[in-house]
């Protein structure tokens, strides 16, 4: 079914009498990868439940990951700078020098290449001073550019029995995080990684695709290719996205038909807050030919994540495609702005 070719009204109507209540599934709803599922308390279990959808975790091996270069004034620095005082500071304002980032082909337990996946890993630097506090982090991200399917793994703050990232890495002669996480097969992978935790949805950052796009991090390229960024850019507002373990994740973002900033993409609301939060202003650089040239559009869309779908005329839920499921606007409801939201997806 193609977003585009449907009348907003239209859907709206015939999808009202099978809506999905408010932080519930209901029993006829369409869940992605037709089976309900949370999840597990373990980094294995985890990959083990990912393992049909995007094969096995990679080994992160921070040393051989590609710098996200901190750049003053267009030169390249190996110092920290200080809060915003580089050209592209994080999402948060930070210019630390440090993080490395790869992307890695999916494989399958026999080894064998799954061609429609892709990993990413991350090592993020808090810089040097930190780093000796014990202040570091990786993540890595699965995803099924067919299915939509999508893993999240994060290393743990150290509590209990596991261990923090900083365990593993060095800073090497530049400044740069180096060092090897003990990989799936490894008996330390469950005190390295773990899944995410109860209380938080990885799509509250990663909103409208799995992997999220900012000068700073897009700043890291493919050393086969420099015009492409490490971090995967598949642009498609119809492409599929959905969490295993986390079929209960709210999902939405908001649909305004005949918004120029749909076309591309859809509306990454939450994280244009985030992004906006810490100074690095979207439509600085997004559309990437024009910034700044839809920043109405941009608007109406932050309007409506902030006021809900149900207080704002035009604007409904669309709740992305993906592990069998198809992709659905949800008419919104009074009182839903930019957290009572609805969680299921609906069936034709």
């Amino acid at each position: 079914m193609k977003l585009r070719a449907m009348s907003r009204l239209a859907v709206a109507s015939a999808l009202l009498a099978v809506l999905v209540p408010a932080g519930a599934m209901a029993e006829d709803a369409c869940i992605p990868g037709g089976k309900a599922q949370t999840m597990p308390e373990t980094a294995s279990e985890y990959a083990a439940m990912c393992l049909p959808h995007v094969g096995v975790p990679p080994t992160v091996d921070c040393g051989t990951g590609v710098r996200i270069p901190i750049h003053v004034d267009g030169v390249e620095v190996f110092e920290s700078p200080g809060y915003r005082q580089c050209d592209t500071p994080d999402f948060k304002g930070n210019c630390n020098v440090g993080s490395r980032i790869a992307r890695v082909p999916g494989k399958a337990a026999d080894g064998s290449p799954l061609d429609d996946v892709v990993w990413v890993w991350f090592c993020r630097s808090a810089g040097r001073e930190l780093f000796e506090r014990g202040i570091s982090s990786v993540q890595m991200i699965g995803h099924n550019k067919t299915t939509g399917a999508t893993c999240f793994f994060e290393s743990p703050d150290g509590k209990g029995d596991l261990i923090q990232a900083r365990e593993y890495l060095h800073m090497d002669e530049r400044g740069l995080l180096a060092g090897k996480l003990p990989g799936p097969d490894h008996d330390e992978f469950d005190k390295a990684f773990i899944p995410p935790p109860p209380n938080v949805q990885c799509v509250q950052c990663h909103q409208n695709n799995a992997f999220l796009h900012d000068p700073w991090i897009d700043g890291a390229r493919l050393p086969s290719d420099p015009d492409e960024p490490v971090l995967p850019g598949w642009v498609d507002p119809e492409a599929p996205y959905w969490v295993v373990g986390g079929t209960h994740w709210d999902m939405r973002t908001p649909y305004i038909e005949g918004n120029a900033c749909l076309d591309c993409h859809r509306a990454p609301t939450r994280t244009a807050r985030l992004l906006e939060g810490g100074q690095v202003h979207v439509s600085g650089f997004m559309p990437p030919r024009r910034p700044g040239s839809l920043k109405d559009d941009y608007a109406a869309l932050l309007a409506c994540h902030d006021d809900g779908a149900g207080n704002t005329p035009g604007c409904d839920w669309l709740i992305p495609p993906g592990g069998g499921c198809e992709a659905r606007i949800v008419p919104g409801t009074p009182g839903d702005g930019a957290g009572g939201i609805p969680t299921g997806r609906v069936k034709e």
